[in-house]
């Protein structure tokens, strides 16, 4: 039977087109339930026995008596209850999938995910395509009350089809108007509510995960909220007319990384991003949330706080922090959040917060409110209901947040899932995961499907070498960190007479394997990069081609991508180049440590000791020319960890040793990178994927400018030859680490390199300024990084051995650059915060004396970083509420010379002190390094408020700052009036120590 769906839609020019799409509707679509033999028989009349035994593997089937039927609604706000297995036999219609997909795509595939598992018994119905439900939109029906009226009709129709095997079918709303019309049917319906306490007897977690995005019951804030009230957000449609109008700015809120009562938002067309203080001007905006701003008169406008109120672990440390520094003393647009526009909320990991006795509540079933206290302390307290309080004690476990009333201090938000113990090393390995949204799920059977023969490289044809160059005769090696597996490049060098060197970089040819466009390439897209931690790797590709097919093992044969110069051994000039797919036999796969030492014993005359020592005396040739025009040695910390045992406890914590043989192989990626960027820029100038490092903005290296200078040294930051000149001159000749410390501090000046699209920028913009050179890319890691795979797709088209894809082009290249920038920058974090976790495990039960540098220099605080393990700490002198604890320890702060002084003690930044590091596990949900300032000794203690995003207190404190201020005086003015008087009080106390 054939019917006609009608609908209309605009273009972007406008113009409205009438979309007529034909549907065939059948009569022969089964129910899904094992029970129904007609089902069954209309099945077996147009299916062979091999087509029902493959339907079997994909489709699953409905057992049970009682089956129910979900509402669009239900799937959208009840994600995290419906992943519990204790949800089974539900049937989702293909009107409910659709919306959901229209709706979020994210929970789309969690719903996909759930329907593939067929122990869960979800079965997915073609409604829209079935001869007994398909319908169709009457004349003035919305298309959400069409929808609404297509599940009901199918409700309908499941209940009187299955009603011969006394099955009972439930439709489960929340919609009042759907649940009244279901019921004038004479449907069974329930809200997902009530079918969650009929379940919660069996399954109390249950009633944990329920998500009440509606739920008005605030019996804990009702106090509360007679004596204060967040201002009301404005509707979407006075947003949207607003912000066309200019009266409102929108952007992406950020909360400040050290002060959660401070954030801004940044916003494309301004220059500055905009600054927002004050709890009551953030009103209930979350980090990552799209907002629209109103911006204060410019003589309100204010400068960015100078307090720590937020310990910084140096995990999510910004990259140009102090580049940030130099502008605190500047005003920049301040305003105040009206309206959110887009939440940007997700599942967050942390622990519950419980004062009362928890044997009161092991015989409990009854509802207790609780708050739970995220990891991120940029996100305030969640309030959640459990019935399971002694399951959640001393868990780390993962929340999300449902709704944040105006008359509420906190969001409150349900329960998601258990994680483990507080403290247990997998436990909080599983929280970096999820807290820095890095893919860990194994990889799906899909995927699987895409690897290839495990001995394919056994039975190389002659079809495989077409396009290839067979280079398996030449002494090939590679250089790695120990244990290695996934090894992506390989190198060869062959002296060629007169002089002239043939140097090869060979990478895996990773494109070969993933094929453009298949599951395996998605995933890897979604992924983008490798993740590294202390103690275990997440693969962007399955192991059976990270760490085999395309790892360039020795002594196998591997594909390859290979760059083959010829060059002058002595000047280091490029007289030809070569790109070529490949075929390599590696005969050597070395560790760093093992190709130094045939470098440095002479006696070894092998030949890859003898191509060592020339590729390493080439490098230095390279570097020097590099170094030359301006290309700069930065330095940033890098620890390892000894343990006793495979996967165990650290036993021990060293700084990275980097050798020669590490700047020969990456003087040698350079090479391969910047001319392979050059390759496929003159063949796809309007789409190839490229990296640039910005250059910085002068103003950005003032603070580090003015700091060195006070310390003797001339720091010239003009260009960047001149900035690598003085910084190769600030040499302390009694303090050998006064160098690196200035190039770790350079390093924070600077914007981190980003991924972009040619096609998007200007030529003179491409630049990469760290390394000098007007153009850049990544090509010698296809197995741990996605745009290499790009690239190689690229160079493969541009030298004519594969055709170019349709779809690239400028648009699709951004589009996927943007996903590398932030799964890069994620990968990053977790790294970080594993080396954190293990350090915190290291120093349990253990304290040490160490030296360390102040790098860092606030209001309240200094930052200092200890070069023995390459972390940082912050060391409070008072309370951000100006709490000193003795007039000894009340501090004069001076932005411009960085320095905080009580009349004693002098803190400037570069100075060494003397720390005392140990483990501070007072709050089980919030273990961390505490360092305590021995030499000069200061005794301040910071009290619990610290580093806790307490809303309590700071909404106490800004009504009292409303009971002697104007109401209409802005929050932005009452932080600075409270600065002000701090520092008043500090100028008064110092004047009576003087005296």
């Amino acid at each position: 039977m054939q019917s006609n769906k009608c609908y209309y839609r605009t273009t972007k020019k406008g113009t409205v087109l009438k979309v007529v799409n034909e549907i065939y509707l059948r009569d022969d679509i089964p129910c899904g339930h094992d029970s129904c033999k007609e089902c069954r028989m209309k099945l077996e009349r147009r299916t062979t026995v091999e087509d029902r035994a493959l339907l079997s593997n994909d489709i699953n089937t409905i057992e049970d008596n009682k089956i129910l039927i979900l509402d669009t609604n239900v799937i959208l706000h009840q994600i995290d209850l419906l992943e519990d297995p204790a949800i089974k036999n539900c049937i989702i219609l293909s009107t409910v999938l659709e919306e959901v997909k229209s709706q979020n795509r994210a929970i789309f595939n969690r719903i996909r995910d759930v329907i593939k598992d067929s122990s869960r018994k979800f079965y997915v119905y073609s409604n829209e395509y079935s001869t007994f439900t398909s319908i169709t939109r009457e004349s003035g029906e919305t298309p959400n009350d069409r929808n609404d009226r297509a599940i009901r009709i199918a409700t309908q129709w499941y209940k009187s089809h299955l009603h011969k095997y006394s099955i009972k079918i439930l439709l489960i709303t929340n919609d009042k108007d759907n649940l009244k019309k279901a019921k004038s049917l004479g449907l069974d319906c329930q809200t997902i509510q009530d079918l969650v306490f009929e379940l919660s007897d069996k399954n109390p977690s249950l009633v944990d995960k329920l998500s009440d995005p509606n739920d008005d019951s605030n019996e804990q804030d009702n106090d509360e909220s007679k004596r204060f009230q967040y201002q009301e957000h404005k509707p979407m449609s006075m947003l949207t007319d607003e912000l066309k109008n200019g009266k409102l700015i929108q952007g992406i809120f950020r909360t400040s990384i050290t002060n959660y009562r401070e954030a801004t938002v940044s916003n494309r067309d301004m220059e500055k991003d905009i600054l927002i203080q004050g709890i009551e001007n953030i009103n209930r905006a979350v980090d990552g949330d799209i907002v629209a701003v109103e911006l204060f008169d410019q003589s309100k406008w204010n400068t960015p706080s100078t307090i720590i109120m937020l310990e910084n672990d140096g995990v999510e440390q910004d990259d140009d922090s102090i580049a940030k520094d130099s502008l605190i003393s500047k005003k920049q647009p301040t305003g105040k959040v009206v309206g959110i526009i887009k939440r940007n909320w997700k599942p967050y990991c942390g622990a519950v917060e419980f004062k009362q006795d928890i044997s009161s509540t092991k015989t409990s079933t009854g509802l207790h409110f609780l708050y739970f206290m995220p990891i991120d302390k940029r996100i305030p307290k969640i309030r959640i209901k459990s019935r399971q309080v002694s399951n959640l004690i001393g868990k780390r476990i993962v929340v999300a947040i449902d709704q944040w009333d105006k008359n509420s201090k906190y969001p409150s938000g349900h329960f998601v899932k258990d994680l483990g113990p507080l403290g247990d090393k997998e436990t909080e390995s599983q929280v970096l995961l999820l807290q820095f949204d890095i893919p860990h799920h194994p990889f799906g059977a899909a995927i699987m499907k895409c690897l290839p023969p495990p001995d394919i490289m056994d039975r190389v044809s002659s079809a495989d070498m077409v396009g290839r160059k067979d280079l398996r005769k030449e002494c090939i090696f590679s250089v790695d960190p120990p244990g290695c597996t996934d090894i992506d490049d390989a190198l060869h060098i062959k002296d060629l007479g007169k002089g002239i060197m043939e140097v090869g970089v060979h990478i895996a040819d990773v494109s070969h394997f993933v094929q453009e466009g298949s599951a395996m390439d998605e995933e890897a897209a979604n992924r983008s990069t490798s993740v590294y931690l202390v103690d275990r790797r997440i693969d962007m590709l399955p192991g059976e081609l990270s760490g085999n097919l395309c790892s360039l093992m020795s002594n196998v044969d591997r594909f390859a991508f290979s760059c083959i110069w010829k060059i002058n051994h002595q000047t280091g000039e490029i007289l030809a180049v070569e790109y070529t797919k490949s075929i390599i036999r590696s005969c050597a796969s070395l560790t760093y440590e093992q190709a130094q030492i045939k470098i440095d014993d002479k006696s070894q005359q092998d030949q890859i000791s003898v191509n060592l020592r020339n590729l390493n005396a080439l490098a230095k040739v390279l570097r020097k020319q590099r170094f030359d025009r301006g290309a700069l040695y930065l330095a940033s910390p890098q620890v390892k960890f000894k343990t006793e045992e495979l996967g165990g406890d650290p036993s021990d914590v060293e700084i990275y040793q980097l050798r020669e043989t590490n700047a020969m192989i990456e003087e040698f990626m350079l090479l391969a990178n910047i001319w392979v960027a050059k390759k496929i820029y003159k063949h796809f100038p309007g789409c190839a994927m490229l990296r640039r490092h910005p250059t910085p903005k002068k103003s950005s290296f003032d603070l580090l400018t003015k700091l060195v200078e006070n310390k003797g040294y001339k720091f010239s930051t003009t260009t960047s030859k001149e900035l690598a000149e003085s910084l190769d001159a600030c040499v302390d000749k009694d303090d050998a680490y006064f160098n690196t410390l200035c190039r770790i501090m350079t390093t924070r000046c600077m914007s981190p390199a980003q991924y972009f699209s040619s096609g998007s920028l200007p030529y003179e913009d491409f630049n990469h300024y760290g390394l000098a050179t007007d153009i850049y890319t990544h090509f010698t890691s296809p197995i741990r990084r996605y745009p290499d795979i790009i690239v190689h797709r690229l160079l493969a088209s541009a030298i004519g051995i594969q055709s170019v894809s349709l779809n690239l082009e400028n648009k699709t290249i951004s589009n996927l650059t943007e996903n590398n920038n932030f799964r890069h920058k994620m990968a990053q974090y977790a790294g970080r915060g594993s080396t954190q976790l293990h350090t915190l495990i290291f120093f349990k039960g253990r304290k040490s004396v160490e030296e360390a540098y102040v790098i860092r220099v606030k209001a309240n605080a200094f930052v200092v970083l200890v070069p023995r393990y390459g972390f940082e700490g912050t060391v409070y002198v008072s309370d951000p509420n100006g709490n000193t604890g003795s007039t000894t320890n009340v501090y004069n702060y001076n932005h411009e010379d960085q320095t905080l002084s009580n009349g004693i003690h002098t803190f400037r930044v570069f100075d060494k002190v003397t720390v005392e590091i140990y483990v501070d596990d007072s709050k089980a949900h919030d273990q961390k390094l505490k360092i305590n300032c021995i030499n000069p000794n200061i005794s301040f203690v910071p009290s619990d408020d610290v580093d806790s995003n307490n809303l309590d207190d700071i909404l106490n404190q800004e009504n009292n700052t409303n009971k002697s201020s104007s109401s209409s005086s802005s929050s932005s003015n009452k932080s600075t009036k409270v600065r002000k008087q701090t520092s008043e009080n500090i100028k008064t106390t110092n004047k009576k120590l003087k005296k």
